[in-house]
């Protein structure tokens, strides 16, 4: 379950990629998919270098399934505080069994027109509209 505070600040995430200067276009590739954080698994704030080891376990879990995916930052507004975060290209279905996996609380949606939705992993909180396009929540180092 989601606190309520914690829900609130995942509704007011931003994004940015993690190379020097890369659109949002380049990332998902206009494909529709999931951006799920690879680090701080439970909503719980991890040591860098414990996040360190969970960012190699899942990389080479993706690598292992065959999975694509491009690495981002998702944070606060200025990304004074930042998770490293993964776009794959997927179904729902497959973000949330994704999401799940990585031992995290909720994952966003961005749809084929860039639009973002919020679910939550285990389905007990409604999906909640984030951004009629990515590109408004995207940052540009």
């Amino acid at each position: 379950m989601i606190e309520e505070t914690l829900w609130q600040i995942y509704q007011h995430s931003y994004f940015q990629s993690t190379c020097r200067v890369m659109p949002y276009q380049t990332v998902t590739g206009h494909q529709s998919g999931a951006i799920i954080s690879v680090w701080n698994p439970h909503g719980q704030n991890l040591t860098l270098a414990h996040n360190k080891r969970l960012e190699r376990a899942a990389m080479c879990y993706l690598r292992e399934q065959g999975i694509t995916y491009k690495t981002m930052w998702g944070g606060n507004d200025d990304m004074s505080y930042r998770e490293l975060s993964i776009f794959v290209a997927c179904s729902l279905q497959q973000a949330q069994n994704l999401s799940t996996h990585f031992k995290q609380l909720a994952f966003y949606y961005v749809n084929a027109r860039g639009r973002v939705s919020l679910h939550c992993s285990k389905q007990t909180k409604p999906m909640c509209l984030i951004s009629k396009h990515l590109k408004k929540r995207w940052l540009v180092k």
